[in-house]
């Protein structure tokens, strides 16, 4: 269930970039939100967002299967959320470039992750720990 080493080196290209977008996807949303969206003080909810970021990233990087789905929940929430942003807000060029960034490195690590070839090495890398589990049972 849980893969615990990370070999990114050995990882095949696309794979290496679904994870490297969706890892800068979430430093630049996290800056974005910390800097406009947090008060003074951060509350309960800015840890959480923090935490899941940090896990989802780590869990993808481990090429667990059930992370990469839970990824693209929380891609398609963030690019909507950011699309709505980019749409009806009236802001300056900083917020608008934040905003659009967002947008494609998410969009792009939704389409790295999906891509035929990232869901076959995710499901190879699995079935061999799946396998050796059932050989010893």
């Amino acid at each position: 269930m849980f893969n615990t080493a990370i070999k990114y080196g050995t990882y095949p290209r696309n794979v290496k970039r679904g994870i490297a977008c969706l890892t800068l996807g979430w430093i630049v949303h996290l800056a974005f939100y910390f800097k406009f969206f947090t008060g003074e003080v951060l509350v309960r909810n800015d840890y959480l967002m923090l935490v899941i970021g940090i896990a989802i990233c780590y869990f993808v990087a481990s090429i667990n299967t059930w992370a990469r789905a839970l990824s693209f929940f929380f891609n398609i929430g963030i690019l909507v959320i950011y699309l709505a942003l980019l749409v009806f807000q009236k802001a300056d060029f900083e917020l608008q470039v934040l905003t659009i960034a967002v947008i494609v490195l998410f969009a792009l690590a939704t389409y790295y992750l999906l891509r035929k070839d990232t869901a076959e090495f995710f499901r190879s890398f699995n079935a061999d720990k799946t396998q050796g589990i059932e050989k010893k049972t």
